[in-house]
Order: C-alpha cells, then structure tokens, then sequence
C-alpha cells in the first residue's frame, strides 16, 4: 500500500504540477512553478527501489570519506617520523597537524557555498582532486612551512568534500533509505581510521613518511576520475531550472526513462523560500539550541581529534613505547571507537538522545582522565579503548540531535554552523596538546577530557528541548 501512494503522489504531480502549501495554507506559503518542480522530482526520486546506481554512488561516496579519514590518521603516525628527521618540537608539531584543519575549516564553508551556486558535480570532484594533489605534493616538502602549506591545502579538499559528499548521497537516495544508507557511510570514518595503522606497518621503512604521503594521494587521484560517472542531482539541475538535464539525471538513477514536465503557472506565483536561514539560529526561540550544539560539536571534536592525532606521538615519544606496541595499540583504538559508533548509532533511535550524549561525554572525561593516570600498558589500553568508544559513540548520535532542534528551514544551516565550530575544536586541540605536552605528557592527555566536559554543561543548557528523541523529517 505505501509503495502504491509514493506512485499515484508521483503521478499526480506529473499531471498536475500545480502549486501545493507548506506547512500550512495561505497565499504567502504557495509554491511557484519551481518549487512544484523541485517537489514533483523529488517525489520520483523517493518512489525508485535501490539499484546498482545508488550503490555507486554509495561506494564513491563512501571512498572519498574512507580515504580522508585515512588521510587524517595516517598523518599523525607521520608526526613523530618528521620530528625525528627534522629536529622540531611539540609546538611546531602541533602546527603541523593543525595545518590540515584550519583548512578543513576554510574548506567546509567555501566549497559548500560552491555546490550551491555552480553544482554539486563540479565540487564533488574539485574537491578530491584537491585533496589527492596535495597530499602526494606533501610528501615532497623540504622545509617546515612546506608541508604545513601542502596540508592546509589538503585540508581545503577534505574540509570541503564532506558536506558535499553528505549533499550527493543524501539527494539521489531515497527518502525511505536515507537514514540507514547515512549512517552506513558515516562508518567510513572509522574504518579509515583502522586501516591507518595497516598502512604505516606494510610501508617499506626505506620509504618513510613520504612514501605514506605520496601513495596517500594515488587512491584518491582514482577516485577523481571514478566520480566523473555520476551526473549533478536532479534536485539541484531541478531548482535551476535546467529541465532537460534533469530529466537526464533522473533517468540515470532510475535505470529506465523518466521524464517530468516543467509548466509555467503565472507570474504572480513566486516561491518562497527562506530569505536568511542563518537569522533562525539566532532568534529567542533558537539561540539557546544554537549555543549548546556548538558548545557540543567544539567540545566533542576537541577532545576526540586531540586525543587520536597526537596520540601514536605521545605513546611513542613521550611514554616509550616502540613502533609495533603503538601499532597495536592503534589498530584496537579503531575497533573500539567504531564498536561506539554502532552501539551508539542503535540506541539513537530508543533513548533520549540530548542524555545519551551527556552519558558518552561523562563516560570520556572518565576514560580520558583514567587513561592519563596509568603507566601500565594494560590500564592504558583498557582505558584508552573506552575513551575511544565513548568518543565516537558521541559522533553518531550528535548530528540527528541537533537537526531536530532546528525547523526543515535552518536545519541545513544549523548543523553547518555546528560542524564549523567542531572543526575550530579539532584545530585548537594539537595546538593545546602541543603547548602542555612540554610541561608534562599526563597534563597534555588530560586537558582533553575538557573538551567532552564542555559537551555535559552544554546538554545542560537547555533541558528541555521539544522533539529530542524524535525522528528527523
């Protein structure tokens, strides 16, 4: 019966394609001839049943973010390498990790403005590229300021190609299948971040860090050509009114011909979208909901990003271990933190999700303080594999928890907004690390339990949120 009511809804607005109310009826809220044609495709695309062209861009999608997490990691195995050959300390080290995020940061926001302006296609295959580039020209630098350009660099592309990758697979998925098919690629991240210490061990040492960071751009330079196959969203050709591409990119995810009429209504019917997304953020009725996911996002990524971009450093350096103890213990810091991710990511749904991020925060500032204390090797696997676990687990709940806090109209903006403020946190915290570290290894560790301790007073803030624990529209 439900897969009969998606078809005669896209029927009828194949036929029709006539303006609808949002929301509510009344003169201000009726869609024009876009915005009717803008609904009637995505209508068709919810209709489709999954098929081989979803998987592909499942895959790539997938690729890309498996290959930027695996970028990111990689790099702090790296760390220690360059310290060695290159004499810095703990300072400059820390500027070198952070090089890569600060242009996360440049990264989000600027290719973001692009995909909405010149398409989704166009950005999704830049900003590999970019990144690819970069990071094989990284491992050519011969001189500090080099390689700190060359990552800023690569991280432009990173920082850039996540929002886009999200925009892509979440506009030629289905709506029904949405949900799961995003949380699936969100596990990319941490698989990148397991394969890491596979790459660093079957790396020749004749090779060193540069070898890492040349073969790190070959499989994203792939990548790039790869991503060519997969035409703009129909959503997106659909808002420019660009009919016959349209049609085109719906027939490509569907498989079979499709084609849907655009019809011209009048010119008195004028979509109305919102003017300013950006000012709902900061209204009465929102800034409170604004204040405590970015005191979420800074905190959670401060303390997660801190913790696994110096760790391989601050276990080999600091605290003495050799290469295959750091690679080990690595290796299980990955299974632990995506065993989170799950465990978190099936609990979303079936507890109230503003607690169930003040209970992984709380549960990290006592792994991330437990593991500072211990000089057993056992204890501090023990104690740094919860600590992992509870940080990731913060990641798979914190993005559905701060959609709903927003209307359908600033949710995009409200997450993006978030997601920036996270990657202010991620750049600090190698900064901070690398400051205290000089003073003393446990303090370093140690100030990374503020970052989820900011994320329990944030859920704080507001105790009462409407629609907590609700599905996301």
């Amino acid at each position: 019966m439900a897969r009969r009511r998606q078809v005669d809804l896209v029927r009828r607005l194949l036929e029709q394609n006539a303006s609808a109310a949002i929301d509510a009826p009344g003169p201000a809220q009726s869609l024009g001839p876009t915005a009717s044609f803008c609904e009637s495709v995505q209508a068709a695309v919810d209709s489709l049943p999954l098929n081989g062209r979803h998987g592909l861009v499942f895959a790539l999608c997938g690729a890309g973010l498996f290959f930027e997490s695996l970028n990111l990691q990689v790099m702090s195995f790296v760390a220690p390498m360059i310290a060695r050959e290159w004499h810095i300390g703990a300072t400059l080290l820390g500027t070198v990790l952070s090089a890569a995020i600060m242009g996360m940061i440049v990264g989000t926001y600027l290719f973001g403005a692009i995909a909405d302006r010149s398409g989704r296609r166009l950005t999704f295959q830049l900003t590999v590229g970019i990144f690819s580039v970069l990071t094989a020209l990284s491992g050519a630098s011969t001189a500090l300021w080099q390689l700190a350009l060359a990552r800023f660099g690569a991280g432009v592309g990173i920082g850039g190609s996540i929002p886009v990758e999200t925009a892509v697979l979440a506009e030629f998925t289905p709506v029904r299948w949405r949900g799961r098919v995003m949380a699936i690629w969100a596990m990319a991240l941490p698989l990148g971040a397991f394969a890491a210490p596979f790459s660093v061990s079957l790396m020749p040492a004749s090779l060193g860090w540069r070898g890492l960071l040349f073969l790190g751009g070959l499989p994203a330079a792939l990548l790039f050509v790869l991503r060519r196959t997969i035409p703009e969203t129909p959503q997106y050709l659909a808002s420019k009114q660009r009919v016959a591409e349209t049609n085109r990119a719906l027939q490509w995810i569907a498989r079979r011909p499709m084609t849907i009429a655009y019809r011209h209504v009048g010119s008195q019917a004028r979509p109305t979208f919102p003017v300013n997304p950006e000012g709902v953020l900061f209204d009465p009725a929102h800034r409170r909901s604004t204040a405590m996911s970015w005191m979420i996002y800074f905190g959670s990524f401060f303390g997660y990003y801190g913790f696994v971009l110096w760790l391989p450093t601050l276990l080999g350096t600091y605290l003495g271990l050799e290469r295959p103890q750091v690679l080990h213990f690595m290796l299980g810091l990955a299974l632990a933190g995506l065993l989170g991710r799950i465990v978190v990511l099936v609990m979303a749904d079936r507890a109230d999700r503003r607690r169930l991020i003040m209970l992984c925060a709380a549960s990290a500032v006592i792994a991330l303080v437990g593991f500072a204390m211990q000089t057993q090797y056992a204890l501090m696997l023990a104690w740094g594999y919860a600590a992992a676990f509870f940080l990731e687990g913060i990641f798979s709940v914190v993005i559905p928890f701060v959609a709903e806090l927003y209307p359908a109209s600033a949710r995009a903006s409200g997450v993006g907004w978030a997601g920036g403020m996270g990657r202010i946190g991620m750049a600090l915290a190698p900064l901070a690390v690398g400051l205290l570290v000089q003073l003393d290894v446990r303090v370093a560790i140690g100030s990374l339990a503020l970052g989820p301790l900011l994320s329990v007073i944030a859920t704080c803030v507001e105790q009462r949120v409407a629609g907590v624990g609700a599905p996301v529209e």
